[in-house]
């Protein structure tokens, strides 16, 4: 009598599913790649369309969670986040939202189901008014991105005094050439004017913060990494300088315990943008002096 195993099918089935899981289990972040378009390049709600593959070319049904960046090419505004869980077929849509016009840099990080990270950049030219030549005849997917070399300090300067105080200049070793910058909004473009001095007017504070004003770090010394610290100097029109370090951080989600005090003055939430030196350096908005901007 001959007798025939009837569950051997669904033993080799379950075998497969298992050998396919810990196949994907051990991707590697050098396996995967990112590709990212979008469904808009103007102001407002877009969709991105983020794919995983791996090296063959070939979608990763289950990759992991990705995490999206969007900041401007200039360090001092305001980043969009995004996030997802699900993917299908290997593609994530992500609801997103360009709030200004001008370059992007749009990063995505993977996060594999083993731990791993797998990050790639985009850069995205975004307007703020259609242009229907321009919009038929763009291309909507994006370029990788080289890093850049710039990045902003952000901190609240409290004066308790009954004069104003004028800072005029900041120095660090973490940066080659350091500015002051104000950043202006005029239909729905940003754009950067330089500031010759930072005023912190008696019994009141300066706020220093994305999408306002902040110090310009470029010609980066080394790369400025999450979590880690940089010491900046500042100098007063009074000839006071004033030591003190910056933490980086994405972006700044609760008040920190580092307040400083010189004199009249209190250094308080001094933190920054990550940053790369070395790469090719960030394209920066259009750029107007105060002279600039007082003549047109």
């Amino acid at each position: 009598m001959t007798i025939v195993n009837l569950r051997l099918p669904t033993f080799l089935t379950i075998v497969l599913l298992v050998v396919v899981a810990c196949r994907q289990q051990r991707i590697t972040p050098a396996e995967i790649q990112l590709e990212l378009t979008v469904s808009d390049m103007l102001v407002g709600e877009t969709t991105l369309l983020v794919s995983v593959k791996d090296r063959d070319g070939n979608a990763i049904a289950n990759p992991g969670r990705l995490s999206v960046r969007g900041d401007m090419s200039h360090a001092g505004m305001v980043p969009v986040f995004a996030e997802a869980d699900d993917a299908n077929d290997g593609v994530f849509a992500l609801p997103f939202t360009w709030t200004m016009g001008g370059d992007w840099i749009v990063e995505a990080s993977l996060k594999l189901p083993n731990g791993d990270t797998a990050v790639e950049s985009f850069t995205f030219e975004i307007r703020a008014k259609a242009d229907e030549d321009d919009i038929s005849n763009m291309d909507h997917r994006s370029m990788e991105h080289a890093p850049g070399e710039a990045s902003a300090v952000y901190m609240r300067i409290t004066n308790s005094g009954a004069s104003d105080h004028v800072i005029v200049s900041a120095e660090s070793a973490a940066a080659g050439q350091i500015e002051f910058h104000q950043t202006v909004v005029e239909n729905d473009v940003a754009r950067m004017e330089a500031l010759e001095a930072l005023v912190i007017p008696a019994g009141e504070f300066l706020e220093l913060r994305p999408g306002g004003p902040h110090i310009m770090l470029s010609e980066l010394a080394s790369d400025l990494r999450l979590e880690s610290a940089f010491s900046l100097q500042l100098k007063s029109s009074a000839g006071a300088v004033y030591e003190m370090d910056a933490r980086i951080f994405n972006m700044l989600m609760d008040e920190l315990d580092d307040a400083l005090s010189y004199g009249d003055l209190v250094f308080s939430n001094r933190w920054a943008r990550p940053a790369k030196a070395g790469g090719a350096a960030q394209a920066d908005m259009p750029m107007k002096s105060n002279e600039d901007a007082a003549s047109g």
